[in-house]
């Protein structure tokens, strides 16, 4: 049973994959929950980066500012309680596990150090993916067929080999009062 959890925790971190997306990209950025998500920004060392989750309105969506390869904690609520998980590297926005709330259309504005806007492109992303309460009553299912495959297969082998020891008794026990009458004769 610990091999078999063991086995699955090593296939769980092996699965995981890394998605690359880029905001000059045509199509939607798919990604697989609790995975690592990587979107192409700009070089952010030379521009002022604004992200927006477009949910509602401008005014009331989530942004987070980015300005020198690094996210402005102060200026960011995309990305609620999640700092630790979120960073920016070379111009890259890292996610390092995705989550349902992740998925959506997010723009992006790029600015000059002036103020002067030279970029503005959205992305639709959409993570897809099984709930983990799932995966565990898969493998807990699969455990459960397991065992009760060995239950049975001792079930049969006792079943089979029980007959051959009756047998072998009789015999022996025949062989035995054979010996005792030639003993007995002399």
């Amino acid at each position: 049973m610990k091999l078999i959890f063991g086995l699955m925790l090593l296939l769980k971190t092996a699965a995981s994959l890394e998605f690359y997306c880029s905001f000059l990209q045509t199509g939607p950025c798919n990604a697989v929950l609790g995975d690592k998500l990587s979107l192409q920004l700009v070089d952010a060392r030379e521009y002022n980066l604004k992200i927006q989750k477009r949910i509602r309105s401008k005014d009331k969506d989530p942004v987070c500012k980015i300005w020198n390869d690094r996210i402005n904690k102060a200026e960011c609520d995309l990305f609620n309680n999640r700092h630790d998980e979120v960073s920016v590297n070379n111009g890259i926005l890292i996610i390092n596990s995705v989550i349902r709330a992740d998925s959506g259309t997010y723009s992006i504005q790029i600015y000059h150090s002036v103020g002067t806007e030279t970029f503005k492109a959205d992305l639709q992303v959409i993570i897809e993916g099984i709930p983990e309460f799932v995966v565990f009553v898969l493998v807990w299912c699969f455990q459960v067929m397991v065992l009760l495959g060995l239950l049975g297969g001792f079930h049969i082998y006792m079943r089979l080999t029980s007959g051959k020891k009756e047998e072998d008794q009789s015999v022996r026990m025949r062989r035995f009062r054979e010996g005792h009458e030639d003993t007995a004769e002399d």
